[in-house]
């Protein structure tokens, strides 16, 4: 069994990647409801939208369960810290999710204009809402939480002063919603035809732009942010200290690069060659979320009212043994995870038509 500091850094690396494969299966879901009432023109239309997703939606919110699951079993105080701040925005993300398993479900019981209109719109903010609010939390992060320790280690919060209206949060928000629009479009094309292909490339190509600049504008706000160093003596609070990472692994660059290459290929593919749009916004999700989660390393959860009691990945963990045993289930049940998602997507792969959604008008959503 690996030791404890490497079984540490093993487990923040499962972790990103289960978040990673929430965002890059769920966010396209999340990024075509958000678009469904835009870009569809009509209820045939929204219903190819709908069911360009229908297949995998529900499957897709594993690896956020399962991302859920691994914090609170390898992270517990983050666990405990994180949603007991968090608790309101993920009760309202929760609430929110609600609305898209609810509207792909009751929308087509009734053929009537408005009782569709209706639940394509919760469907819309359903799907925006969450993605929005994912955004502002993750911002927040480098902003830091509002909560400190007694001296039994105790966790004591205050929610008063957290700063989800926080402009640099809100940024964070808009940022990871235009991601998810850019992703979802771009999925989207693979699964439609050409006369929803158009829209949707005109969606794509704006949501890059609103993604570039506000991921931009984000990196330039963290050179005067106040941030957190991890010093041998303890931890310091200095401007700017989020780019430190930058100055101690220089290659840390490629993820930005990263981030802003994908959205750029996204851009100028979509339209054109839809696989290409579709790995461009793959990338820009890799790159933004693995910029944003190794600027943090080592923190985890940072503290704005106690720089010495946040939450580090060298603080914050289980027992050994706990991750050990983790480990050897996650070696072996991941992987058949991906393995069946990938089947899965294999055998319901094709484009959904005006044609199809005539013929399979009682069947499909």
């Amino acid at each position: 069994m690996p030791d404890y500091d490497t079984l540490q850094v093993i487990w923040w690396i499962l972790v990103a990647v289960l978040f990673l494969g929430f965002a890059l299966t769920d966010g396209f879901d999340m990024g075509v409801g958000a678009l469904l009432p835009f870009v569809g023109r009509d209820d045939t239309e929204r219903r190819i939208l709908i069911n360009a997703i229908a297949p995998h939606w529900d499957g897709n919110q594993v690896w956020f369960i399962l991302a859920a699951g691994a914090i609170f079993a390898a992270w517990p105080p983050v666990y405990g810290t994180a949603f007991s701040l968090f608790y309101i925005p993920l009760m309202v993300i929760l609430f929110a999710l609600f609305f898209r398993p609810v509207g792909f479900d009751y929308r087509s019981k009734l053929e009537d204009a408005r009782w569709r209109a209706f639940w394509d719109w919760g469907i819309c903010v359903g799907s925006a809402l969450p993605a929005f609010l994912m955004g502002v939390a993750f911002g927040n992060l480098f902003l830091g939480l509002p909560f400190t320790v007694d001296d039994l280690r105790r966790t004591l919060i205050d929610a008063s002063q957290l700063h989800l209206l926080h402009p640099f949060a809100l940024l964070s928000g808009i940022l990871g919603l235009a991601l998810l629009v850019l992703h979802g479009a771009a999925y989207a094309t693979l699964r439609t035809d050409a006369v929803l292909r158009s829209r949707l490339a005109r969606a794509a190509r704006g949501a890059a732009l609103v993604a570039v600049l506000a991921f931009v504008a984000a990196g330039l706000w963290l050179t005067v942010i106040d941030g957190l160093r991890l010093e041998e003596d303890g931890v310091r609070v200095m401007a700017g200290a989020w780019l430190d990472n930058y100055r101690r692994w220089p290659l840390m660059v490629v993820l930005p690069l990263a981030g802003l290459a994908g959205m750029a290929l996204a851009a100028f593919a979509a339209g054109r060659r839809a696989l290409a749009a579709f790995a461009g916004s793959s990338l820009a999700i890799v790159g933004v979320l693995g910029t944003a989660g190794l600027s943090l390393f080592p923190f985890i959860v940072p503290s704005s009212l106690e720089a010495a009691a946040s939450l580090t990945v060298f603080n914050a963990t289980s027992s050994r043994y706990t991750l050990g045993v983790m480990l050897a289930a996650a070696v072996v049940f991941v992987p058949l995870i991906l393995a069946y998602t990938l089947w899965a997507y294999r055998r319901l792969w094709g484009r959904v038509t005006g044609r199809v959604v005539e013929e399979n008008s009682h069947t499909l959503y």
